[in-house]
Protein backbone atom coordinates (compact mmCIF):
# COMPACT_ATOMS: atom_id res chain seq x y z
CA UNK A 1 0.00 0.00 0.00
CA UNK A 2 2.78 2.12 0.64
CA UNK A 3 4.57 1.40 -2.62
CA UNK A 4 1.24 2.09 -4.26
CA UNK A 5 0.83 5.75 -2.55
CA UNK A 6 4.60 6.69 -3.39
CA UNK A 7 4.09 5.87 -6.88
CA UNK A 8 0.68 8.21 -6.72
CA UNK A 9 2.76 11.22 -5.68
CA UNK A 10 5.65 10.61 -8.02
CA UNK A 11 3.28 10.50 -10.75
CA UNK A 12 1.80 12.88 -9.37
CA UNK A 13 5.26 15.07 -9.22
CA UNK A 14 5.93 13.97 -12.76
CA UNK A 15 2.81 15.53 -14.39
CA UNK A 16 3.01 18.43 -12.21
CA UNK A 17 6.80 18.85 -13.75
CA UNK A 18 5.90 18.37 -16.71
CA UNK A 19 2.74 20.80 -16.74
CA UNK A 20 5.37 23.72 -15.17
CA UNK A 21 8.09 22.72 -17.93
CA UNK A 22 5.46 22.99 -20.83
CA UNK A 23 3.84 26.37 -19.67
CA UNK A 24 6.90 27.83 -18.77
CA UNK A 25 7.98 28.89 -22.16
CA UNK A 26 4.90 31.19 -22.12
CA UNK A 27 5.19 32.51 -18.97
CA UNK A 28 8.52 33.96 -19.98
CA UNK A 29 7.60 34.81 -22.68
CA UNK A 30 10.07 32.67 -24.60
CA UNK A 31 9.15 32.54 -28.82
CA UNK A 32 11.42 30.76 -30.53
CA UNK A 33 11.27 27.20 -31.21
CA UNK A 34 14.46 25.81 -30.04
CA UNK A 35 14.28 28.39 -27.22
CA UNK A 36 10.64 26.95 -25.99
CA UNK A 37 12.71 23.43 -26.41
CA UNK A 38 15.42 24.58 -24.35
CA UNK A 39 13.73 25.91 -21.44
CA UNK A 40 11.10 23.14 -21.12
CA UNK A 41 14.25 20.65 -21.17
CA UNK A 42 16.08 22.76 -18.59
CA UNK A 43 12.95 23.16 -16.53
CA UNK A 44 11.96 19.58 -16.91
CA UNK A 45 15.18 18.42 -15.90
CA UNK A 46 15.44 20.63 -12.61
CA UNK A 47 11.84 19.89 -11.58
CA UNK A 48 12.57 16.27 -11.64
CA UNK A 49 16.23 15.88 -10.47
CA UNK A 50 16.10 18.93 -7.90
CA UNK A 51 14.75 17.38 -4.75
CA UNK A 52 17.18 14.71 -5.17
CA UNK A 53 20.36 16.95 -5.32
CA UNK A 54 21.07 16.97 -1.53
CA UNK A 55 20.80 13.51 -1.54
CA UNK A 56 23.42 13.41 -4.41
CA UNK A 57 25.39 15.73 -3.05
CA UNK A 58 25.75 15.06 0.68
CA UNK A 59 26.14 11.09 -0.17
CA UNK A 60 29.12 12.32 -2.12
CA UNK A 61 30.20 14.06 1.39
CA UNK A 62 29.16 11.44 3.54
CA UNK A 63 31.17 8.72 1.37
CA UNK A 64 34.64 11.39 1.24
CA UNK A 65 34.20 11.76 5.31
CA UNK A 66 34.31 8.21 5.89
CA UNK A 67 37.15 7.57 3.75
CA UNK A 68 39.25 10.67 5.53
CA UNK A 69 38.11 10.06 8.80
CA UNK A 70 38.21 5.74 9.24
CA UNK A 71 41.41 5.84 11.20
CA UNK A 72 42.22 3.53 14.59
CA UNK A 73 44.70 5.79 16.83
CA UNK A 74 46.43 3.76 19.00
CA UNK A 75 48.60 4.95 21.86
CA UNK A 76 52.05 3.74 21.76
CA UNK A 77 51.61 2.60 25.61
CA UNK A 78 48.35 0.98 25.01
CA UNK A 79 50.25 -2.45 25.48
CA UNK A 80 50.78 -1.50 28.87
CA UNK A 81 47.05 -0.67 29.56
CA UNK A 82 45.55 -3.90 32.14
CA UNK A 83 42.37 -2.04 32.71
CA UNK A 84 39.89 -0.08 30.80
CA UNK A 85 36.87 2.04 30.71
CA UNK A 86 34.82 3.07 27.61
CA UNK A 87 34.62 6.89 27.73
CA UNK A 88 31.17 6.91 26.72
CA UNK A 89 31.12 10.02 24.60
CA UNK A 90 27.86 11.43 22.76
CA UNK A 91 26.74 11.73 19.34
CA UNK A 92 27.49 15.26 18.09
CA UNK A 93 26.01 16.48 14.44
CA UNK A 94 28.93 17.68 11.77
CA UNK A 95 27.76 20.98 11.08
CA UNK A 96 28.33 22.48 6.97
CA UNK A 97 27.19 19.21 5.55
CA UNK A 98 24.23 19.30 2.65
CA UNK A 99 22.53 16.27 4.83
CA UNK A 100 22.51 15.18 8.38
CA UNK A 101 25.69 13.76 9.23
CA UNK A 102 26.37 12.63 12.94
CA UNK A 103 29.72 11.57 14.13
CA UNK A 104 30.22 9.22 17.11
CA UNK A 105 33.64 9.01 18.67
CA UNK A 106 34.73 5.66 20.69
CA UNK A 107 37.33 6.03 23.09
CA UNK A 108 38.96 3.88 25.79
CA UNK A 109 40.74 5.30 28.75
CA UNK A 110 43.59 3.63 30.58
CA UNK A 111 42.39 3.48 34.37
CA UNK A 112 45.30 3.54 36.01
CA UNK A 113 46.76 6.46 33.98
CA UNK A 114 43.31 8.44 32.85
CA UNK A 115 45.12 8.82 29.49
CA UNK A 116 42.81 8.01 26.09
CA UNK A 117 44.73 4.94 24.41
CA UNK A 118 42.44 4.24 21.68
CA UNK A 119 39.93 6.17 19.46
CA UNK A 120 38.32 5.77 16.58
CA UNK A 121 35.07 7.90 14.76
CA UNK A 122 31.57 6.16 13.42
CA UNK A 123 29.65 8.52 11.10
CA UNK A 124 26.19 8.05 10.84
CA UNK A 125 23.34 9.55 8.49
CA UNK A 126 20.19 8.56 7.43
CA UNK A 127 20.62 10.37 3.32
CA UNK A 128 19.01 13.88 2.32
CA UNK A 129 15.85 15.49 2.81
CA UNK A 130 13.56 13.25 0.61
CA UNK A 131 15.07 9.83 1.40
CA UNK A 132 15.64 10.70 4.61
CA UNK A 133 12.04 11.61 5.55
CA UNK A 134 11.04 8.12 3.62
CA UNK A 135 14.01 6.37 3.86
CA UNK A 136 14.55 4.85 0.80
CA UNK A 137 18.16 4.39 1.95
CA UNK A 138 17.89 3.24 5.45
CA UNK A 139 20.57 4.75 7.79
CA UNK A 140 24.30 4.34 6.61
CA UNK A 141 27.25 4.39 8.86
CA UNK A 142 30.68 4.28 8.66
CA UNK A 143 33.62 3.09 11.02
CA UNK A 144 37.18 1.95 10.44
CA UNK A 145 37.27 -1.36 8.63
CA UNK A 146 39.92 -2.42 11.37
CA UNK A 147 37.68 -1.09 14.41
CA UNK A 148 36.77 -4.87 15.46
CA UNK A 149 40.64 -6.28 15.68
CA UNK A 150 42.03 -2.76 17.19
CA UNK A 151 45.26 -4.10 16.74
CA UNK A 152 45.01 -7.26 18.39
CA UNK A 153 44.42 -5.51 22.12
CA UNK A 154 41.61 -7.68 23.86
CA UNK A 155 39.47 -4.43 24.34
CA UNK A 156 36.55 -6.97 25.84
CA UNK A 157 38.61 -8.34 28.43
CA UNK A 158 40.47 -4.77 29.39
CA UNK A 159 36.97 -3.78 29.90
CA UNK A 160 35.60 -6.48 31.90
CA UNK A 161 38.77 -5.56 34.06
CA UNK A 162 38.06 -2.54 34.55
CA UNK A 163 34.61 -2.66 35.17
CA UNK A 164 34.86 -5.30 37.99
CA UNK A 165 36.60 -2.67 39.97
Amino acid sequence: MIGLALLAVAVLWLGLSLWLALKLPTWLRVHTPVRRIGVTAAALVALLVGPFVDEIVGMRQFENLCAERAIVKVSPEADRVRRAVDANLPMVELPGHWIKIRSQRVAYIDLDTGKIFLTYEILHTSGGRIAGVLLFGGNHSCAPQDYSSKRHLDIDQLLKNGKGL
